[in-house]
């Protein structure tokens, strides 16, 4: 185990340059569409909002790295600038594995389909993912990958109860299909109370992988927020369908 550790701990740079790589290809993703949708007044809220997603993220991160992250991480810049752009990693990949799983292209359906919904969903989204990269960075631990598989923990389960709330409620096609700007914005509440859980489940000082596993079960909270979520949601959905009944 100590080889392994030893081993990750020396790819330090690697996955620093791999990072910045992914860094400019998430902010180059991002913000071509703002900039390609001419002319510029065009869904201009939209455009500020999803603008400055980015900036709130560095925002959140930064101040963890500064007053809660390891002792080592909080009084290195080095350490500050490299958790930041693993930060930005992070939220490309996991913008990613959303886009790929259900089909939410951000911000291309917000700006250029001026689908509110889904402006709603990727403001969560961002919010709910940098919680969760920033709850990992919480607490001492003795390297990168620490965070990477705390984070990953918390990565999963947000996934995994996505695609829960998405089998009982269909909410990602009334979201880029049918455009519901309703589920939209209960569905960014419960993607940001679900980041807030399970970041704070992530951290903590680390001690072994399986004591990890083990402290993350603290989030528990979160199967019953989205249970009852599930079921508000679904009463919605029946209440507009009684309505639109004859």
């Amino acid at each position: 185990m100590s080889e392994l550790i030893n081993f990750l701990d020396s790819m330090e740079i690697i996955v620093l340059i791999a990072s910045c790589v992914l860094l400019v290809l998430f902010l180059w993703r991002w913000y071509r569409p703002l900039i390609k949708a001419l002319p510029m007044h065009q869904n201009f809220p939209a455009k500020i909002m999803l603008g400055f997603l980015p900036v709130v993220s560095f925002v959140m991160i930064f101040i963890v790295l500064n007053f809660f992250a390891s002792f080592d991480v909080v009084d290195s810049a080095f350490y500050k600038f490299f958790y930041i752009v693993l930060g930005y990693a992070w939220l490309f990949a996991g913008l990613g594995l959303m886009s790929l799983c259900f089909g939410l292209f951000c911000p291309d359906d917000a700006v250029h389909f001026n689908n509110k919904a889904a402006l709603a969903a990727i403001i969560g989204e961002v919010f709910a993912l940098t919680s969760i990269y920033a709850g990992a960075n919480i607490g001492d631990g003795p390297g990168w990958w620490c965070v990477i598989f705390a984070g990953g923990l918390g990565l999963a389960a947000w996934l995994v109860l996505s695609f829960i709330f998405h089998f009982f409620t269909g909410i990602f096609e009334r979201i880029t299909v049918e455009r519901d700007f309703g589920s939209g914005i209960r569905f960014c509440l419960y993607l940001m109370l679900s980041g807030i859980i399970l970041g704070y489940a992530c951290s903590g000082d680390w001690t072994s992988f399986s004591k990890t596993v083990e402290e993350f079960l603290v989030g528990w909270a979160v199967l019953p927020l989205t249970a009852v979520m599930i079921l508000i949601e679904r009463f919605f959905q029946h209440r507009e369908k009684t309505k639109g009944s004859p």
